[in-house]
């Protein structure tokens, strides 16, 4: 449920977003750096908004300290 849930609100998100003129990335992948290799990690950014801003999506009851650790990895 929540799946379908998120899906839904992210798309809405993107559509009010570009309809304000705004670049947004959706499911971006995010390399990790380390040294100067870079790797794929599997990391994706939920938005990417002017390639300035982060938005992580979440449809939970409350935030964990995991999702802040999640966006601060970011």
């Amino acid at each position: 449920m929540r799946g379908g849930l998120l899906s839904t609100y992210v798309h809405c998100l993107i559509f009010e977003l570009r309809s304000l003129a705004l670049s947004v990335l959706h499911q971006h992948p995010l390399p990790l750096q380390y040294e100067e290799v870079s790797l794929d990690a599997g990391y994706r950014l939920d938005l990417w908004v002017e390639r300035k801003v982060i938005v992580e999506v979440k449809a939970v009851d409350e935030l964990h300290p995991i999702h802040t650790a999640q966006l601060l990895t970011y």
